[in-house]
């Protein structure tokens, strides 16, 4: 059944996300099937190319909005890693293969073992600044919840190169510290139509609420605190948006959603 809503609140671990739309949005609306198809303009190269400048830029913040909000969601990652190839690897599907197989070995070694993975490439230019046939090698960064293990240990495990592990300390906001990972190399060349992130399945989501349960979580919880951001902007999709961004000193959802967190007095 389709319903409409202004307010909207994303909830993933601490972070907090408000959104105050200045016009109604539909949800779950299926368009009639009769209602008339307009006819795609015919688009010269230079609208051509700026199209497609204009989607790559979409699919980036929409894959970095999902990245920042999974990872705020799982604050028992605590453990940054990242994995290198000692030989030059540049075939990504290859990387990928090699990059699976190593958490088989570590999720067989450590059943609880989570994980989130974006793969990035070296630089494409060699120390002369010419450019490299193939592009740079592959090699990963990963937040993980990996237990105490000797570096031999792990690098064992991994098998290919160099491993380098440390905790993830005081960051605030590690969904975004990731996200500078996310580049725009990953959503062209080698990296079109691949998976721009990894990840366990069994990891938290974010939590999100709309409407009248979006205004009583803003109620309870942030009323008495200031946002850390705040902007409005212009979506063609959905319009003007006053957006506020909150961190908490909590976790209101911890297993997910509960109505009783939001309504309950104590």
């Amino acid at each position: 059944m389709a319903y409409t809503y202004d307010f909207k609140v994303v909830v993933s671990g601490k972070q907090v996300e408000v959104f105050k739309y200045k016009k109604n949005i539909w949800r779950e609306y299926d368009s009639p099937k009769d209602e008339q198809v307009k006819k795609p303009k015919q688009l010269n190269i230079f609208e051509q190319q700026k199209l497609k400048e204009q989607q790559i830029k979409s699919s980036i913040n929409r894959t970095k909005t999902e990245l920042r909000r999974l990872i705020n969601s799982n604050p028992g990652l605590n453990k940054f890693m990242t994995l290198t190839f000692a030989k030059s690897t540049t075939d990504i599907a290859q990387a990928n293969y090699i990059f699976n197989q190593f958490i088989k070995r570590i999720s067989y070694r450590y059943p609880d073992f989570q994980y989130i993975a974006v793969p990035e490439f070296q630089k494409d230019t060699d120390f002369y600044g010419r450019k490299k046939e193939n592009g740079g090698s592959v090699h990963y960064h990963l937040l993980c919840n990996l237990p105490y293990i000797e570096m031999s240990a792990l690098e064992w495990l991994w098998g290919q190169g160099m491993v380098n592990i440390r905790e993830t300390g005081q960051v605030n906001n590690l969904g975004a510290y990731m996200c500078k990972y996310l580049g725009k190399e990953l959503f062209t060349g080698r990296m079109f139509g691949k998976k721009k992130y990894f990840r366990s399945q069994s990891l938290s989501e974010s939590v999100e609420l709309i409407g009248w349960y979006a205004m009583k979580f803003v109620e309870k919880f942030l009323s008495l605190i200031s946002p850390v951001f705040e902007k409005t902007f212009y979506s063609e999709w959905v319009g003007m948006v006053d957006y506020k961004a909150f961190t908490l000193g909590f976790v209101p959802f911890k297993n997910g959603y509960e109505r009783s967190i939001i309504f309950n007095s104590a």
